[in-house]
């Protein structure tokens, strides 16, 4: 289970997130839903140890690990945009980190996953853009983190692709039994991708719980507006 405790993110002297607490429960999907600017990608980056919060804490199963390094938290973040390597083969660009005499294995059944079978000598070049997602996607879950973080998974694709890559994404997370965070600015990508919502508002979390809920109970008229 992750918990987020009164993080603070000030850079450059700006205060990015205030005083944020969330949790994420084993096999929950929470979507963090906000307009551009309110803070979700930092949030999701001090989780994963990109960036160092300036005060609170972040604790996965109890244990403290805000000031674990990245590589040793074992969370997994798919990049907005990919971040894909385009001189490595798809194969090479999942199996990129993995260890071991069973990485190719693990690549192959990561590629099995995404539907992605026989893919693994392709070029980044020769893919579509929902194939591009599939593969960064793979990537992802290929070392089974114990919690995986996706920064706007879908953002760079065209609305009819998105529709139907958004379920797709959702039951292989269902699949994989994962303990995910998904970080969007629209409403309905968010609701039916998640179990339970955060919504964000310049820096703070200002209601949590599904769309409903928050419809029929609204932290105050922003929320509203802003799911309505």
């Amino acid at each position: 289970m992750l918990e987020v405790r009164d993080v603070d993110v000030t850079i450059d002297g700006v205060r990015i997130l205030e005083d944020v607490d969330l949790t994420v429960h084993n096999g929950e999907i929470v979507g963090i839903l906000g307009p551009s600017g309110s803070g979700k990608s930092t949030l999701l980056r001090a989780i994963a140890g990109i960036i160092e919060p300036t005060s609170g804490s972040i604790l996965w199963d109890g244990e403290d690990v805000t000031r674990v390094p990245t590589h040793l938290r074992q969370f997994g973040l798919m990049f907005q945009g990919f971040a894909l390597f385009p001189h490595l083969t798809v194969g090479e660009n999942i199996g990129f980190g993995l260890q071991g005499k069973e990485a190719g294995a693990t690549v192959d059944e990561a590629l099995d996953w995404v539907g992605m079978t026989g893919f693994a000598e392709r070029k980044i070049d020769d893919l579509s853009g929902g194939e591009r997602q599939r593969v960064a996607l793979a990537r992802t879950l290929a070392p089974e983190p114990r919690l995986v973080m996706l920064d706007e998974p879908l953002g760079a694709l065209d609305r009819h692709l998105r529709e139907r890559l958004v379920g797709e994404t959702r039951e292989l997370l269902r699949q994989r039994g994962a303990t995910a965070i998904v970080v969007t600015h629209d409403r309905d990508e968010a609701a039916e991708m998640s179990d339970r919502l955060a919504l964000m508002r310049e820096g703070h979390i200002v209601q949590t719980g599904t769309v409903s809920e928050m419809l029929t109970d609204p932290a105050d008229d922003w929320v509203t507006s802003f799911l309505g």
